[in-house]
């Protein structure tokens, strides 16, 4: 599931918005607002996955994803006109929480309790796999074969693999006890009380709104990434600062991992978020190839963290019994900030013809974000 839905997504987007400006001459505040669509389409997505997960398992929330997510990539190969593009985003973004932190974190709830935040990083490895190969493998394919086949390649591989792992899912006892388990928890309330008191409190909206700033500024800058760095790196050397930015993902995602059980999730929250800032700042000053990998690599090292410490936070603060849902309530926040972060990077690149006011946006972001859940640590 990790592999797929930050291999050929969630770093996906800044290969997809390189190649439609290159192949279609569409502008980045145009297909960026494609990727808003995206993250706006995935709020009914996560709202539905967390309430299956509960309900039914894993399986057919896999399932799902993998027809959805998989035949949008390989539609997004395909699109003619622009608002092909926004339905083909419309129906990835609908999947891509079945497939991402969500629908990952809501299947391994039920089964961990002290060691959840291990199992949650060591499950989202797969992201930095996914992120090291699939986009240079993109980028390779579309230089010699074409952007379409690039597409039709990577979504048939998810459909072919997705799909009889959701059957296996299905089959294995394993996820029938899991469910069980989960069904043993005291009867939940109403979905629409649940949703009323989580709203009421101000713990959620620290969490929610601390957590959009945040994934909304790591959004903003891995959507943009490939034609930020392009041209000083050249194609091949942006696809490359992106293997650079999942390799030390992985890296961090662990140690992120194992500090989650020593240190309090809000200050390791407000660490990450100004670790990824410093890492824009030393790309802003990026004038030599040297320099920018740095960046990269300072910026990729919490990139994990920050997508795999939201659910730690909402686990914390309200609990295991009916996670599912109340993740869900906080993704839709997460979400619209993931949407609005490269939306703005967008339209501040085509303003101001370059890059760098977004980058100080997005650090902005951070900054402010950090300083949101420093209240929820005191």
């Amino acid at each position: 599931m990790a592999v797929f839905a930050w291999g050929a997504v969630f770093y996906g987007h800044s290969v997809y918005l390189d190649a439609l400006q290159q192949t279609r001459g569409w502008s980045a505040s145009l297909i960026s607002s494609a990727i808003l669509v995206f993250w706006f389409s995935t709020i009914p997505g996560t709202l539905f996955v967390g309430s299956l997960v509960d309900r039914r398992g894993a399986a057919p929330v896999l399932a799902f994803g993998a027809v959805t997510v998989g035949s949008g990539v390989v539609l997004l190969g395909q699109v003619a006109a622009p608002w092909q593009l926004f339905v083909v985003y419309a129906l990835m973004g609908i999947g891509y929480p079945a497939l991402g932190t969500a629908g990952i974190s809501a299947a391994l709830a039920p089964w961990f309790d002290r060691r959840f935040g291990l199992a949650l990083g060591l499950a989202l490895t797969g992201a930095s796999l996914g992120g090291a190969v699939l986009p240079p493998l993109l980028v390779a394919v579309s230089a010699d074969a074409g952007f379409a086949t690039a597409t039709a390649m990577v979504g048939a591989a998810m459909l072919a693999l997705l799909l009889p792992a959701a059957a296996l899912l299905a089959w294995r006892a394993g996820d029938d006890i899991g469910r069980r388990k989960s069904a043993a928890a005291p009867v939940s309330p109403p979905h629409a009380t649940v949703a009323a008191t989580l709203l009421r409190r101000p713990l959620f909206w620290r969490i929610a709104v601390g957590g959009a700033l945040g994934l909304g500024a790591q959004v903003g800058f891995l959507a943009h990434q490939m034609p930020m760095l392009a041209p000083a790196l050249g194609s091949n050397g942006a696809a490359l600062s992106v293997t650079v930015v999942a390799l030390s993902a992985a890296a961090g995602r662990l140690v992120v991992g194992y500090l989650s059980r020593r240190i309090d999730e809000a200050w390791l929250t407000v660490a990450c978020y100004l670790a990824q800032a410093i890492g824009f700042f030393v790309l802003l000053q990026g004038n030599s190839a040297g320099v920018l990998y740095l960046g990269c690599a300072i910026a990729g090292f919490v990139v994990g963290a920050i997508v795999m410490l939201p659910p730690m936070l909402v686990r914390r603060a309200f609990g295991s019994d009916g996670f599912g849902r109340s993740y869900a309530l906080v993704n839709v926040v997460l979400y619209v900030g993931a949407g609005l972060g490269p939306w703005l990077a967008g339209l501040l690149r085509d303003l101001t013809d370059g890059y760098a006011a977004a980058l100080w946006l997005l650090a902005g972001m951070h900054l402010l974000g950090a300083a949101v859940l420093a209240r929820r640590a005191q």
